[in-house]
């Protein structure tokens, strides 16, 4: 029992230290592949494929970063050898950079005899790493209207649009929260706060696409607006009902 645990955390050392080396060099990091070894996190294993996340020190701050690890020779249970999913993530990326896209975003990538790695950041830290205008790209705001008929019937479907994908937003939460849960239980774990889970792929896109700051700044803004609004509104109410 003992030994086969040594094995297993031999390996997983082992894995660290290659994924470390890669970074190191992809970043071009002064530090030692043994010291940025520890730091590493595991996302997701599966048995040809993994993703693992670092936090480091930058010019911009604390900088997360994604660590893609392929066995290029080696097949999965639905038939997907490594270097499969290594060109089909690649692909997806290099899309998703190019268009601007919610997701990770590429900083580099590399093939050493039968493993593949790819590094990759939120779209706002590979923005500020590469000195790119924060305000380049991505989706454009509507263009503002001095026309008061127009901004009010903007308003009115904006709003009625609003309600159904917040409504359906948070059924979509609901359904991931419960099928968390789930797997807790059958697991025997739970997850209290302050915990944390291992993410599958789509989650970690999605947590990078939260972490970005310009993903969803102008539905914070609405809904900020929304609350302070409506509490303004009950308290002038109540002030008035008083008198």
């Amino acid at each position: 029992m003992s030994r086969k645990r040594n094995t297993v955390d031999d390996l997983n050392n082992a894995q660290h230290l290659r994924l470390a080396d890669f970074i190191r060099q992809a970043l071009d990091l002064n530090e030692s592949a043994a010291s940025l070894a520890g730091e590493i996190v595991p996302f997701k294993r599966d048995f040809n494929a993994g993703i693992s996340t670092i936090e480091l020190d930058s010019s911009v701050g604390v900088a997360p970063f994604l660590i893609y690890h392929y066995l290029l020779e080696q097949t999965n249970e639905a038939g997907k050898t490594g270097a499969e999913l290594f060109q089909v993530d690649l692909k997806t990326l290099e899309r998703a950079a190019l268009i601007d896209s919610p997701g990770p975003r590429i900083m580099a990538h590399a093939v050493a005899g039968d493993e593949a790695f790819i590094l990759a950041t939120t779209p706002a830290t590979h923005r500020a790493l590469t000195g790119e205008d924060p305000s380049a790209g991505g989706m454009m705001s509507p263009n503002l209207t001095a026309d008061p008929e127009s901004a009010a019937a903007i308003r009115s479907e904006a709003a009625a649009k609003l309600v159904e994908a917040l409504a359906d937003a948070n059924q979509l939460a609901a359904a991931w929260l419960a099928a968390v849960r789930a797997g807790e239980i059958e697991a025997g774990a739970h997850t209290g706060d302050g915990d944390f889970i291992e993410f599958n792929q789509a989650e970690t896109a999605l947590a990078l696409y939260v972490l970005d700051d310009r993903s969803i700044k102008d539905l914070l803004n609405v809904l900020n607006l929304m609350i302070e609004s409506a509490k303004r509104l009950s308290e002038s109410k109540s002030g008035n009902g008083a008198t």
